[in-house]
C-alpha cells in the first residue's frame, strides 16, 4: 500500500535477512480481513459522520498489509531460539512495545506504542514476513505452532 486509498501496487525488494531475536518465515497464506479494507481507506467510520484518521494514529505509509499470516521459518536471527528453518508457524500480530506496564502485564495487544504486523509494520502481503522475536513476551508468541 504506497498510499491510503490509492491502488495496490506490487513493490519488489530483496528478501530481508533476520537480526538479533528476528525470524524470517516465507509466507505461505495471508487473510484478508475487514481491519485491512479500513487501513487501506485511511480511517475507520465511527458513525454520526464521524471518522478515526489511522494516519493521526500512528499507521504510516507505504506499509504492507496483512496481519492473519501463516509462514515457514526460513531463517532465524543469533539470538532467536525455539524455532527452526521448515517450521510452518501461525504470526500472531498483536506485538507491543514490550517496554511499558501495559506489556509487562502480558496485555501486548493493547499496548499504546504497537507493533502490530501489517497495521505499524510489514505484514503477511508479502513472500516473507519478518517477526521480531520468536515469543515476543512471557505471555503471548509471536509464532504459533
Amino acid at each position: 500500500m504506497v498510499d491510503f486509498g490509492a491502488p495496490l501496487e506490487a513493490v519488489e525488494s530483496g528478501t530481508p535477512e533476520p537480526t538479533g531475536t528476528q525470524v524470517l518465515l516465507r509466507v505461505r497464506a495471508a487473510g484478508v480481513c475487514h481491519s485491512d479494507l479500513h487501513i487501506w481507506e485511511g480511517s475507520y467510520d465511527l458513525g454520526f459522520g464521524r471518522r478515526m484518521s489511522l494516519k493521526d494514529r500512528g499507521i504510516r505509509v507505504p506499509l504492507t498489509l496483512g496481519h492473519e499470516t501463516v509462514g515457514e521459518v526460513v531463517a532465524a536471527g543469533p539470538e532467536a531460539s525455539g524455532v527452526g528453518p521448515g517450521e510452518v508457524r501461525l504470526v500472531y500480530p498483536w506485538i507491543g512495545c514490550g517496554d511499558c506496564a501495559v506489556c509487562a502485564r502480558g496485555d501486548e495487544s493493547l499496548c499504546v506504542k504497537p507493533r502490530f504486523l501489517g497495521v505499524y509494520c510489514d505484514g503477511g502481503y508479502s513472500d516473507h514476513i519478518v517477526v521480531p522475536h520468536p515469543n515476543t513476551s512471557s505471555s503471548s508468541t509471536a509464532l504459533i505452532r
